[in-house]
């Protein structure tokens, strides 16, 4: 089974002495070069694949808090880019940042006709302060269509918590319950 990361076409013995050469001489993991499956990309590598997929900056990067939400930007940003423009591709861009967001039409609170509003149920773990304000509102003015207003951005913080319940049964009998916690 040949091994090469080269396209079959220049595969030829000449090409593949030159790429054991470069392996040995750079002790270079072949599968770090691969671009696709983007999870076999170095770290370094993702700000120039999100540079050359347009997802850099206020299109999702700023936002993105781990290598796995920027590797889910990155491979989501041809359909993202297909539908850019459009309200599917604004809730599509959040949800790619581990957002839960709500997308409210002004039909459904009473706003203005083309205007829109967004409830974010949960921004997972991130602080909430005037950076990530702006940014959120950066990322909305790139996807949102050109004839759409957004009216106002709603956050309702949410956090873990363990819950202890007892439920209490009336019998003749002895019995014994044994509580458990349970994560929200």
């Amino acid at each position: 089974m040949n091994k090469s990361i080269l396209p079959s076409a220049i595969q030829d013995k000449n090409n593949l002495a030159l790429e054991q050469c470069i392996i040995k001489a750079f002790n270079i993991d072949t599968k770090k070069l691969l671009l696709f499956p983007i999870e076999n990309v170095d770290e370094d590598l993702l700000p120039i694949l999100a540079k050359e997929y347009h997802v850099l900056g206020y299109e999702g990067w700023n936002l993105a808090k781990n290598k796995e939400q920027k590797q889910k930007l990155i491979k989501n940003s041809f359909k993202n880019h297909c539908k850019k423009g459009t309200m599917p591709s604004l809730v599509q861009a959040l949800a790619n940042l581990g957002m839960e967001a709500e997308l409210e039409e002004f039909d459904k609170y009473g706003g203005k006709p083309s205007h829109f509003r967004f409830k974010f149920l949960n921004i997972f773990e991130r602080e909430l302060d005037s950076k990530l304000q702006n940014d959120i509102k950066e990322l909305i003015k790139i996807y949102k269509p050109a004839t759409r207003k957004l009216d106002s951005i709603m956050f309702f913080l949410c956090s873990k918590a363990y819950i202890y319940y007892i439920p209490r049964i009336k019998t003749s009998k002895k019995i014994t319950l044994k509580t458990k916690g349970v994560a929200l």
